[in-house]
């Protein structure tokens, strides 16, 4: 059975190799594959993450690469993005 929903997370590593990303968040337990084809072309120009950017993803189940999760829409939040001292 699919399952899935929308949440926000932090990206902790980007994959130049095999691109995508691995992505937390406290609904995610466990991790979540983000695919570079599932990340927000218009909003990122190059379609790569990096480590720590704040992004709102789509996500189901089952997962990729060895994670629970899987991501179908992974989206920047440069608004959420944390600041110094905030």
């Amino acid at each position: 059975m699919t399952q899935g929903g929308t949440t926000f997370g932090t990206v902790v590593r980007w994959d130049d190799e095999d691109p995508g990303a691995v992505i937390e968040a406290p609904d995610l337990p466990g991790g979540c594959w983000a695919d570079a084809a599932a990340v927000e072309q218009s909003t990122t120009g190059s379609g790569g993450l990096r480590a720590g950017q704040v992004v709102e993803v789509e996500w189901a189940r089952p997962g990729a690469h060895g994670l629970p999760f899987r991501a179908l829409r992974v989206v920047p939040r440069n608004d959420l993005q944390a600041t110094v001292g905030g």
